[in-house]
């Protein structure tokens, strides 16, 4: 029990750390800026990722009805797994299996350690999604096919300059 305990307390005081509600600053900007402000640093990625990312800063931050809890994690996921970039899809996943484990213990002993567990991952998401260039890099490009290539591996090709 002192174990589970310590664990949890461990957890809401990294989340507090990480998240700045445990700092003396002084933040008089309203509830709603942080999430435009998170929102246009966030242009110029497809939809799923931009909404994964947002839902995680919302769970972070505790703003907009989300929270470090399973119902939020749950509502990254689906974004995230819908997400082009492959950080956001890979951490989507990462998160899907802690949310899992936590639900399979319900009302076991491991329940609030695990669920502890579902909001690390959550602060993991958020800082995953605090690059953006990285997100930008690890989403792939489309291929046209119309790079010249033949699908002939017999055929030579022109290496040619112009």
């Amino acid at each position: 029990m002192r174990a589970t305990t310590a664990v949890i307390a461990t957890s809401v005081l990294l989340t507090l750390a990480l998240s700045g509600c445990g700092s003396n600053d002084d933040n008089t900007a309203a509830p709603g800026a942080a999430t435009a402000a998170s929102a246009a640093d966030l242009s110029g990625l497809d939809e799923s990722t931009a909404t994964a990312c947002t839902l995680a800063e919302n769970a972070v931050r505790g703003t907009a009805g989300h929270d470090l809890d399973l119902e939020s994690a749950n509502q990254i996921i689906s974004a995230g797994k819908q997400a082009k970039s492959t950080l956001v899809a890979t951490q989507a996943n990462v998160l899907e299996l802690s949310v899992r484990k936590a639900e399979a213990a319900a009302g076991n002993p491991d329940e609030q350690t695990l669920t502890a567990q579902v909001s690390s991952e959550i602060l993991k998401f958020r800082t995953v999604c605090q690059d953006v260039d990285a997100l930008k890099a690890s989403i792939p490009e489309e291929s046209t096919g119309g790079s010249g290539a033949s699908a002939d591996p017999d055929e030579p090709v022109d290496r040619s300059v112009n």
